[in-house]
């Protein structure tokens, strides 16, 4: 659609510790970081930041940010939300000054996860440099990666992010016994294979994980050295997935959700792709590991 989404810009945790936070972010993940105002800025682009981590204490995801590439763009998402009944409220002057946007607009999904709609690039004054070496991310016309959350209505998210934001469908991968079957929905707005995972479970946090896609191959096996090093759970180890083909593992972050760290994911071509349904989450891997 030309009248939806491009990409999501950026994203906003509440955390517990943001010196945590940093340790993590410099020495494990491998993007810059930097303190601003009681506030923790990630970035691992030209984007002056991906992620804010702010000391309010959930440890789960507070804010989506969404980027859209004009005015016509904006109005249009925003009157499609506004037929399903939600409130969309503008942005303030001191709102888009922090997010560094030319136009902001704020609603909630249906299970209360501020969206922030915005216009601008958000580009910074220098290239991103790793403080340990990771030799870039995939960002460029994808976006900060993806994030896979918890939806308690799944028909009612699916509404929003479809028919509102103007998603469309990836394909499904659905999992368990026949009478306890549960069906994931990926969802993307880019060449990205998703940008949105939708998991119709009812966790106490809204967020699962988080993905971010590392331009080499080498830097996913580097960055699982020194997570192990740092003592890092791994929730899963090295795996590859049935649907994005993503080579990846899993490592949780200080605030208890996980980061899925990444090479190689599958782009999506929409004049040919057609959504699928699989049967199983990972090809092979991804199985728990130990840190010791």
């Amino acid at each position: 659609m030309t009248d939806s989404i491009a990409e999501l810009g950026y994203i906003e945790v509440g955390v517990t510790s943001l010196d945590d936070w940093q340790q993590y972010a410099d020495n494990v993940l491998g993007v810059s970081s930097e303190a601003h105002e009681g506030v923790l800025n990630l970035s691992y682009d030209r984007t002056i930041w991906r992620i804010q981590a702010k000391p309010t204490g959930e440890d789960d995801i507070t804010c989506l940010g969404f980027r859209l590439t004009s005015e016509e763009a904006l109005q249009s998402v925003c009157h499609r939300l506004s037929a399903q009944g939600i409130n969309i409220s503008d942005g303030s002057e001191e709102e888009c000054a922090a997010r560094q946007v030319e136009q902001l607009k704020i609603c909630l999904d249906p299970d209360g996860l501020r969206v922030e709609l915005y216009i601008g690039e958000r580009l910074g004054t220098s290239a991103f440099k790793s403080p340990i070496g990771v030799g870039g991310f995939v960002t460029e016309g994808q976006g900060l990666g993806h994030v896979v959350l918890c939806a308690s209505d799944l028909e009612a998210a699916k509404q929003f992010y479809l028919d509102g934001l103007g998603f469309l469908l990836s394909d499904h991968i659905v999992v368990g016994p026949p009478d306890q079957q549960l069906e994931l929905t990926f969802l993307h707005c880019n060449p990205r294979h998703h940008t949105l995972a939708l998991l119709p479970i009812p966790l106490p946090k809204r967020l699962n994980h988080i993905m971010l896609q590392v331009a080499d191959m080498d830097d996913v096996g580097y960055g699982l050295d020194r997570a192990k090093t740092a003592g890092i759970k791994i929730s899963s180890g090295l795996g590859k997935h049935p649907n994005d083909e993503m080579f990846s593992f899993y490592m949780a972050t200080p605030s208890g959700f996980d980061i899925e760290y990444g090479w190689g994911g599958l782009e999506i071509d929409d004049s040919i792709w057609q959504p699928k349904t699989f049967n199983q989450t990972s090809i092979w891997g991804h199985q728990p590991e130990s840190t010791t």
